[in-house]
């Protein structure tokens, strides 16, 4: 699958914790299909079987059957879900160490993204982001695939720069809220 880098589909099969193991069994089979993992028709039990029948309704898989091989993959609808999925489950990893960087996005949507703007404003919020000027957020450490994924997502990419600063005035500011 190329949209979605089998690095975060990979990551997010390890953290999909979410309590119902019904949903968890529907995400980590739609990751196993992504990732062009064998997946097995025959169901170890009901909840497996709920999950593919589930996928299957709502047109997230498709079934191929052919001589050689007996195989699903993804509907446009199911990558799109899956991306949603990545989406939410995406973050950024600490360092233990901070290696004295740092990452500021910076962006200048035309006025017919208002609403990708704003969803894209919220998920640097929610990745923990410091918002440094209105369109200006910045973050200690590394996080250009993360954040290429997600501005891609919201179909910004190319209103999106990334830049490393080595050196900002009124820094402890900053430590101070990033806990460095």
């Amino acid at each position: 699958m190329g949209t979605i880098d089998k690095k975060y589909l990979t990551r997010i099969r390890e953290i999909l914790k979410t309590g119902n193991e019904s949903l968890d069994m529907t995400k980590n089979l739609l990751c196993n299909i992504a990732l062009g993992e064998q997946t097995s028709k025959h169901y170890q039990n009901r909840k497996t079987a709920w999950a593919w029948n589930n996928l299957r309704r709502y047109k997230f898989v498709r079934h191929i059957k052919n001589e050689a091989k007996d195989f699903y993959l993804l509907t446009p609808k199911g990558e799109a879900r899956l991306k949603t999925i990545v989406i939410d489950e995406i973050e950024i990893k600490s360092r233990k160490h901070w290696d004295g960087k740092w990452r500021l996005v910076m962006y200048d949507l035309p006025i017919r993204f208002k609403r990708a703007r704003n969803a894209f404003r919220w998920k640097l919020k929610d990745l923990g982001f410091f918002q440094f000027q209105k369109s200006a957020w910045i973050f200690p450490y590394p996080c250009e695939e993360e954040l290429s994924f997600v501005a891609d997502f919201f179909g910004v990419q190319k209103y999106v720069e990334i830049l490393e600063v080595n050196k900002i005035s009124n820094e402890a500011k900053l430590k101070s809220h990033f806990g460095l």
